[in-house]
């Protein structure tokens, strides 16, 4: 019932999409066509930077290619890779215009995320299991829908995704007409994709593929798209956190940024799931994936059951804010 993208293409490392990124290659501009592109290549100039670190006048006579090409080159290679400032001005304009507040499908929860789910933001629900993280992900799904030409990507890490909850969530009236009823729930439920995954990197590829078709002038597949959530992200860093210390850091480090980017260069609302860890001293429990990760959020909401009450005796849950960058927090 819900719709399924194609199938992504495996990224294998971290290392190799940053060299295919970085590599020079016909096509960038149309002075870089395969001959130039062969001398570079002889002289040893197979990357940007490589490009980049010579003078221009000095390539130019020394692999005999054009001054003006050379320049010409320089100029694309510097506009596609380089940080240009925006002014702080241009920033909240763009903040003002764009921004949209998603509700979560909880009237208290969105009071006490001052509206609900900010686009532009990075929000993380973090607690043990069984605390109704994946539930308040669908509730928030379900809500998003509701508004027109919104829809949700659903990036379910641990097979968790329910469409009869989404449905319970919809304020349909099932009974009144059968027929209308199903085009209904037939139409609500296209506006939501879900990507079913287990290996971070094709996490990463499922981002790269969305950031992809968002930034072309038309977008095919995201054109609505509000809201992302990772279901459970653990379950794709868990696994490579018993090899090599730093790549598991590198690869937090760059999903994080993933994200954020995401989220702010095309003004959509981030919602991750995440789990609760022991310190070493045992002194009490914390969100997972370190202090590293930590800074990633801009909202985070620790989700626990009232003290004393087991999952069984009480469907409630309490919800502290612990990090925002808009509002007071609560110290843990």
């Amino acid at each position: 019932h819900v719709n399924h993208p194609p199938p992504f293409l495996p990224v294998f490392s971290t290392t190799h999409c940053i060299a295919q990124y970085m590599a020079l290659r016909t096509g960038i501009c149309t002075a870089l066509n395969q001959e130039t592109l062969d001398k570079l290549k002889v002289a040893g100039i197979k990357k940007v930077t490589d490009f980049l670190a010579k003078d221009p006048e000095l390539l130019s006579h020394d692999i005999h290619i054009a001054y003006k090409d050379v320049c010409s080159i320089r100029r694309v290679l510097l506009a596609e890779h380089s940080a240009y400032p925006v002014s702080a001005a241009r920033l909240y304009q763009n903040a003002l215009s764009s921004l949209t507040i998603l509700p979560t499908g909880c009237q208290n929860l969105d009071d006490l995320l001052d509206g609900g789910l900010y686009t532009g933001e990075v929000t993380e629900l973090a607690g043990e299991s069984a605390s109704g993280k994946t539930r308040l992900c669908l509730w928030s799904a379900a809500s998003t829908i509701l508004t027109e030409n919104q829809s949700v990507v659903y990036i379910d890490t641990c097979a968790s995704f329910s469409p009869e909850c989404v449905l319970e969530s919809l304020p349909l009236d099932k009974d009144s007409n059968s027929d209308v009823s199903e085009d209904k729930i037939h139409e609500m439920l296209q506006k939501i994709r879900c990507v079913e995954l287990f290996e971070i990197f094709e996490l990463f590829a499922v981002i790269d593929n969305i950031m992809s078709d968002l930034n072309k002038p038309s977008p095919d597949e995201y054109r609505n798209l509000k809201l992302v959530i990772v279901d459970n992200l653990v379950s794709v860093v868990y696994p490579i956190m018993g090899g090599n210390i730093r790549l598991c850091q590198g690869l937090i480090s760059q999903l994080g940024m993933k994200l954020k980017e995401l989220a702010v260069s095309h003004s959509l609302a981030i919602l991750l799931t995440n789990n609760l860890t022991s310190s070493f001293n045992g002194s009490k429990r914390k969100p997972a994936l370190g202090k590293a990760w930590s800074h990633v959020p801009h909202t985070r909401l620790l989700l626990q059951r009232p003290m004393g009450v087991s999952c069984h005796q009480n469907s409630q849950r309490e919800a502290c804010l612990v990090k925002s960058s808009r509002q007071v927090t609560l110290n843990l």
